[in-house]
């Protein structure tokens, strides 16, 4: 794996890539990286050229703005596949990374060959609202005594039984996002999205995916699927990036190399 910067009117941008030929950019959750794709990378990178980007205000890439639209994380987005001389590509995006794949997709239609929405955020407007107004607020205060440092690991799913060295890297990368404030600004701009009329305007064959049959995401796959005419449903039975980064790269793979 080689790590590398791209520089773009936004600030530098951080990346890690794997392997060559047809390109498959992959776009993290909030509150993770680029190193949400770390032991997938190996296994993309043996069919594809699979890029992970740092967006916006985490892991190494530059703070955006402050308070950020959610256009300005797409626009930085489209800086960096131009500043990496991309052509047509393919991506992956988690959550938050899904929903900046969905609205390029919707507004650069050329530049998208195949699209998978991991766990695509499509939120009803009462749904949407109520997220909005829960995260509107969210930052880290700092205390005297260290024990924000000790709620930031509990947010993370700190609790007896965790995997301790997921929750320890899930924490990190929380705490490179500007101490949280990248996180926080990216949630604010995130439910500020509604895709509702974006969605139609998908024409890139696309794979809306799911990492377990517990996933919330599922509440509107019928009504996503419906909206994007090309788009197949999968579900999987629990699978995390950092635990079983082969069967979901066999799953990605397995898509992209589909008629």
């Amino acid at each position: 794996m080689k790590r590398g910067y791209a520089d773009t009117p936004e600030g530098q941008v951080h990346y890690r890539t794997e392997g060559n030929g047809e390109t498959l950019l992959l776009l993290h959750k909030a509150g993770l990286s680029s190193d949400e794709f770390t032991e997938m990378l190996p296994f993309l990178g043996k069919n594809y050229r699979a890029i992970a980007m740092d967006v916006l205000g985490y892991g190494n890439t530059d703070l955006p703005k402050p308070e950020p639209k959610f256009n300005d994380y797409v626009r930085n987005i489209v800086h960096f596949i131009d500043a990496m001389k991309l052509k047509k590509i393919n991506i992956a995006g988690h959550l938050l990374g899904g929903s900046f794949g969905m609205e390029i997709a919707a507004t650069h239609p050329e530049l998208v060959n195949k699209l998978i929405l991991w766990d695509g955020i499509f939120l009803d407007e009462v749904e949407r609202k109520a997220t909005q107004e829960e995260y509107a607020n969210e930052h880290m205060i700092l205390k005297d005594d260290g024990t924000h440092m000790l709620e930031v690991w509990k947010s993370r799913g700190g609790k007896p039984g965790a995997n301790l060295l997921s929750v320890n890297r899930s924490t990190i990368e929380y705490l490179k996002s500007g101490l949280g404030e990248g996180t926080g600004a990216s949630h604010r701009a995130l439910f500020s999205y509604n895709p509702e009329s974006q969605l139609p305007k998908i024409k890139a064959p696309t794979l809306l995916l799911y990492s377990s049959p517990k996933s919330p995401m599922l509440v509107r796959v019928d009504a996503m699927k419906a909206a994007i005419i090309n788009s197949e449903v999968k579900i999987l039975n629990g699978v995390n990036p950092w635990e079983k980064p082969g069967e979901l790269a066999r799953v990605m793979i397995d898509f992209l190399n589909s008629k």
